[in-house]
């Protein structure tokens, strides 16, 4: 059972790793971002089969890495989530929209965007128009994330239960049916392209994170349903 700080201090963490992913998957990282992963110390056994993957594949990285960090993972980032390079119709390519991995067609702007810009309305959550990007890219959909976190941290400090348990039920339905119904597939794709294993651990990272997060959340809810008051 989880006490009334855990509760709150899990919620923060959770805003910041989602937040932390959603940067990395966006787009080119800078030197600082580059030099801060560098000197980051990662985990050997977080419990997780994903995460443990995917930390091992970005020590690598970093263990064998050029000189020119910051232009090898621009190219990386190119080749994997723009396409960049690729002139082909015979595979699929690992741009990160869910549209693209959940239609029939593996196009954008399918059924999977009008649902998470649905999702999103409701739960006042507003990606920022200027970018010019679908909403069902997956740098937005963990920043819908990291925006449910704060507010499930919010809940959790006011001791709103029934604002809580809402906050939890719609995060496990969008891990469920908007990030880990294609994140898989991403990822096998994405290592198809790439040449380096720094974005594929990412999205390795990516997914067990979601996969803690989700056991997690499951074990809120079913406090939140029992005789717990630690909400």
């Amino acid at each position: 059972m989880m006490s009334h700080q855990e509760l709150q201090d899990f919620f923060a963490e959770s805003a910041d790793t989602y937040r932390f992913l959603s940067s990395i998957l966006f787009k080119e990282l800078n030197e600082q971002a580059i030099e801060e992963l560098a000197s980051a110390d990662y985990p050997d056994d977080t419990g997780n089969e994903h995460l443990d993957q995917g930390y091992r594949m970005i020590r690598r990285y970093f263990a064998f890495s050029a000189t020119d960090r910051r232009g090898q993972l621009a190219c990386e980032y190119a080749r994997i989530f723009l396409a960049a390079g690729v002139y082909t119709k015979d595979r699929r390519t690992a741009i990160p929209y869910e549209s693209v991995f959940t239609s029939d067609e593996h196009i954008m702007m399918q059924e999977s965007r009008d649902d998470v810009v649905a999702r999103f309305r409701e739960d006042g959550f507003l990606v920022d128009p200027s970018l010019h990007e679908p909403e069902d890219h997956l740098a937005f959909e963990f920043e819908y994330l990291v925006n449910m976190s704060e507010r499930a941290l919010a809940c959790a400090q006011e001791k709103d239960k029934a604002g809580l348990r809402r906050n939890v039920v719609r995060q496990l339905e969008f891990i469920d049916q908007h990030l880990l119904n294609w994140i898989p597939e991403l990822n096998e794709i994405a290592q198809q392209y790439a040449k380096l294993t720094f974005y594929p651990g990412m999205l390795s990272v990516a997914q067990g994170a979601l996969e803690q997060g989700r056991a997690i959340l499951l074990d809120v809810l079913a406090q939140l349903d029992g005789t717990s008051n630690a909400a």
